[in-house]
């Protein structure tokens, strides 16, 4: 790793590289690297490991999608607060980049047929279009209210965006960038995924905890599916045809059958589950587990295989194109890009055993909040020995 030292700073006399699925044996050892600012942090470890943390990078405030370029190894994540797109190079793991878009970039889409990256500027209410080549934005697209979720459908050479106070999910022509239609979904429309074999795409529906069916070929909602509370990932397994969509609030993963839209299970999952995606290999989905900072590898029947601690509030999550045991995670509450190696071959042959938070049994400290009204201070040992709720607002 060639670079010349900045001031005030030191590295290890001959630092090895970090590689992308790096093959290793029981002695294998990646000395541990700290830098600081946008760069990377590779955690120290020997002997092998079911799942490990490759490295960290620091991106920019509130990072949700991430994709990979496989041509030139570069992965792009659209920094929310920072407005954004992060590059990094994963050869190298450090932060190369940042392109500016609009605002509150929150989802990411790739094209490599047309060497374009797509942003959904939720504050914008738009689609940026970034050139993969010159890594310039080269158009915007107008699109409904608050767009926050993007699919790629490459043979239909489209792009979906789910818009979520449009209640909308805007269909763009990638080739021609435009709008063509705007298919009619339901509050809190989000993110969408694409069945090519079935021509069918899923958009969820945050508010409304309902996922839209839509007729690809004739751009028309076909079927309205309830799923549990608070739907705000769905990704497609083509392999199986099936689909699978996280309900973050309930903190479960409907699946559902393709063909039929029947839901075959609710898998109960980690802490608030906010990205979900799965292995090329079609038998085992990533989630990342924002209650929790982790990254769980899932089974199809719900049997958890490993989990991950990342950085903190984890969201977007993708697998490597060119190599399917490279998993990245975008960790919106700490403004990093977790990069980690999934080296399980099946399930293990133990479960995973559920630990409890720390503070699960521990006494309730006394605090105290404003009434929305009076602002008359109200502390929380006035209702000692009651049952009440604390509702939390989180803006994802």
């Amino acid at each position: 790793m060639s670079r010349a030292e900045p001031e005030g700073q030191s590295y290890a006399e001959e630092p090895i590289e970090p590689v992308i699925g790096i093959d290793d044996g029981p002695s294998c050892r990646i000395d541990a690297l700290v830098e600081e600012g946008p760069s990377c942090r590779i955690e120290a470890f020997a002997g092998p490991a079911a799942t490990r943390v490759l490295g960290e990078v620091e991106v920019g405030l509130d990072p949700e999608g991430v994709v990979v370029d496989p041509r030139t190894n570069r992965a792009y994540v659209a920094c929310s607060r920072s407005n954004h797109v992060a590059v990094v190079d994963l050869t190298s793991m450090t932060r190369v980049g940042a392109i500016p878009v609009g605002g509150e970039p929150i989802d990411i889409a790739i094209d490599e047929v047309s060497r374009r990256l797509f942003t959904a500027d939720a504050r914008s209410d738009q689609v940026s279009v970034i050139d993969l080549d010159t890594e310039q934005v080269v158009s915007t697209v107008p699109v409904g209210s608050y767009p926050a979720g993007l699919c790629v459908d490459p043979e239909g050479r489209r792009l979906y965006c789910g818009d979520t106070m449009g209640a909308t999910m805007s269909v763009i022509d990638i080739d021609r960038l435009e709008r063509l239609a705007a298919v009619e979904a339901e509050l809190g429309a989000g993110a969408v995924a694409v069945d090519t074999r079935q021509r069918r795409g899923y958009c969820v529906n945050f508010i409304t905890a309902s996922v839209t069916v839509v007729d690809l070929d004739r751009l028309e909602p076909t079927e309205r599916l309830q799923v549990g509370e608070g739907p705000c990932a769905v990704v497609v397994n083509p392999v199986l045809d099936e689909v699978y969509v996280v309900n973050s609030l309930a903190s479960t993963v409907a699946r559902l059958d393709a063909v039929t839209g029947e839901q075959l299970a609710e898998l109960p999952v980690p802490n608030a589950p906010v990205g979900i995606t799965i292995s090329p290999r079609g038998d085992r989905l990533y989630l990342a587990n924002r209650g929790d900072g982790s990254m769980s590898v899932i089974g199809l029947d719900g049997r958890e295989w490993a989990r991950t601690p990342v950085g903190t509030a984890p969201g977007g999550v993708a697998v490597h194109p060119s190599d399917q045991t490279v998993v990245l995670v975008a960790n919106a509450g700490d403004g990093t890009l977790s990069i980690v190696q999934d080296a399980l071959e099946g399930p293990p042959a133990e479960r995973v055993a559920a630990e409890p938070h720390p503070l699960v049994g521990a006494r309730l400290p006394d605090f105290a909040l404003p009434e929305l009204r009076s602002g008359k201070l109200r502390h929380q040992s006035e209702w000692a020995e009651k049952k009440y709720i604390l509702n939390f607002f989180a803006s994802w």
